[in-house]
């Protein structure tokens, strides 16, 4: 007879989550130290930087897994991002599309705003009768899932201040 209880599919699962938000294969491997310097250049964590690499290579080449329009990444162990794929938004009024690799990006909203902001911009976009077709769908998803999300008792959303650098026009 075992003693140990039985999961209930409502209970989250415990330990660490994913890291990628998929599940993970812990794989050693032995690289050149000139490989190795080249991949913290791109991320300072070799495991992300060789994701990063593989998911340019297949938007160049293309994939035949799809990429979500809109998805909850996670970062760390608890925290998640909103991420998007860029080219289904054109834009979000007060909302910055920041770039992370390949066709993704995470939204940023200015001081003092929050999920409520993110939400009511959705809403204002898709009313600008100038948004197409494939953006419609997208931010039909987004605000689809916002409203999701927003209910999910397992989710907090609360804003915290990114500082982004931006280089002048005219000097590198």
């Amino acid at each position: 007879m075992s003693r140990t209880p039985k999961r209930t599919p409502q209970q989250p699962r415990r330990g660490r989550p994913p890291k990628f938000g998929d599940p993970g294969e812990v794989v050693a491997v032995t690289l050149p130290k000139e490989v190795v310097r080249s991949l913290r250049k791109i991320n300072s964590d070799l495991g992300w930087a060789i994701v990063t690499l593989v998911e340019n290579q297949v938007a160049e080449r293309g994939s035949a897994k799809p990429v979500p329009d809109v998805e909850l990444a996670t970062v760390g162990t608890r925290r998640k991002l909103i991420v998007i794929r860029r080219s289904a938004f054109t834009s979000l009024p007060g909302v910055s599309i920041l770039p992370l690799s390949g066709d993704r990006a995470f939204l940023a909203l200015g001081p003092g705003h929050g999920i409520a902001d993110l939400e009511l911009a959705v809403s204002d976009r898709l009313e600008d009768p100038v948004v197409g077709d494939t953006e419609r769908r997208a931010l039909l998803g987004l605000r689809s899932l916002l409203k999701v999300w927003r209910r999910k008792p397992t989710l907090k959303f609360e804003t915290q201040a990114i500082i982004v650098g931006e280089v002048l026009r005219g000097h590198k």
